[in-house]
């Protein structure tokens, strides 16, 4: 018997929810979507027993926070290799310009940049290394303060 006065409890209950939210709705454009809802809700609390539990599958939420995680990485990996393609690029710009000024030719010099990652607080660190001609060796003390100004990372000056 216990069971049967929790069943019409749950009802009355049920009804008395919908009427109140039936009462409170607004606007006759929602009403018809409002009583769809209501009536699907009345309809669970009569064939719901008060006593029966729902079997409800086991939302592991661990599951949804590495998705999200994945494509928070991707899209920062995105945005990484991005950065790092476009400083490239403006680092050579900017080091053929500084050593066209010296009368070096970009196609005489070799140029490796490459990007160390993300460096705290500050964006991406890159590590260039410039490749020069031998003879340019003796200009190092002059080339080296005036690229490392220019482009305003360390530079690494190596000879062939």
């Amino acid at each position: 018997m216990d069971l049967v006065d929790r069943w019409v409890f749950t009802i009355c209950c049920g009804t008395l929810l919908c009427g109140v939210v039936s009462i409170l709705a607004v606007g006759k454009g929602t009403q018809r979507l409002m009583q769809l809802v209501l009536g699907l809700f009345m309809l669970c609390c009569f064939l719901l027993p008060a006593g029966m539990e729902l079997e409800l599958p086991e939302l592991a939420p661990s599951a949804p926070a590495s998705a999200m995680e994945e494509a928070a990485g991707a899209v920062t990996g995105y945005f990484l290799r991005d950065t790092a393609r476009r400083s490239e690029e403006e680092l050579r710009r900017l080091a053929a310009k500084e050593l066209r000024e010296y009368g070096i030719n970009e196609k005489d010099i070799q140029i490796y940049i490459e990007a160390d990652g993300p460096r705290e607080g500050s964006g991406l660190a890159f590590t260039v290394e410039l490749v020069l001609p031998r003879q340019l060796q003796e200009r190092q003390q002059q080339l080296l303060p005036r690229l490392e100004q220019a482009l305003g990372i360390a530079v690494r000056l190596g000879y062939r």
